[in-house]
């Protein structure tokens, strides 16, 4: 005799058991999307900057009379609007040194102003071609000096080697690589010893120097 009620439906042991592997296999590693993610050691920042070298208003030769008006060069970088006039003595690279045993010191000299770019680069090559430099180290870092000549003249003595220094064993900067360009830009490449590290660029006026500095 029914008495009304209705007894709860049993699963099949064959229904339970592919719910069990559905679930399992809803919940495996196989089926979360993978991320790359980026080492820790991984150092993409690029710094910029400038200075101004000596007195940009000084023009080369006999002094000019006292109303003289030098007209500023149109068309100036908003980075350098106001800092450079016609016919300044040129800025030159005079020197590379090693500042210790981590920094990089580029001494400048002559009127008027330079850019720099600092960064870390996978291969370092050659400024308007596509020959490779062989650094060592473990990581090499770029420096690109715009608005330098390397013409000398009675304010201004241009490097003149070695293109390659290098420094002391178990130094954090191994070596430094200056290649001068005709063009304009002085291009440097720092042999690292370690993975990316940190690094800071400041610059002084007396003497007039860009200086780069690698991180412990």
């Amino acid at each position: 005799m029914n008495d009304g009620r209705r007894s709860a439906p049993v699963a099949s042991p064959v229904v339970g058991s592919l719910l069990v592997v559905l679930l399992a296999g809803c919940s495996g590693g196989d089926v979360t999307p993978r991320v790359d993610e980026v080492s820790a050691s991984t150092n993409y920042t690029t710094v910029t900057g400038s200075v101004v070298v000596g007195d940009p208003f000084a023009v080369p030769g006999p002094s000019a009379p006292s109303t003289a008006v030098i007209p500023p060069v149109a068309e100036l970088p908003p980075s350098l609007d106001g800092a450079s006039y016609p016919e300044i003595s040129p800025v030159g690279v005079t020197d590379v040194v090693f500042g210790g045993s981590s920094a990089v010191e580029y001494r400048l000299a002559g009127n008027g102003p330079v850019s720099y770019t600092v960064r870390y680069v996978d291969e370092a090559v050659r400024y308007a071609t596509s020959e490779p430099v062989a650094v060592p180290g473990k990581s090499v870092l770029q420096v690109d000096l715009s608005g330098t000549s390397t013409e000398s003249d009675d304010s201004v003595s241009a490097y003149a080697g070695p293109e390659r220094t290098r420094n002391d064993a178990g130094s954090a900067v191994v070596s430094v690589d200056f290649l001068a360009d005709p063009g304009g830009i002085s291009q440097s490449f720092i042999g690292v010893g370690t993975d990316r590290p940190e690094f800071t660029v400041t610059t002084t006026k007396s003497p007039a120097a860009v200086i780069v500095t690698i991180g412990s």
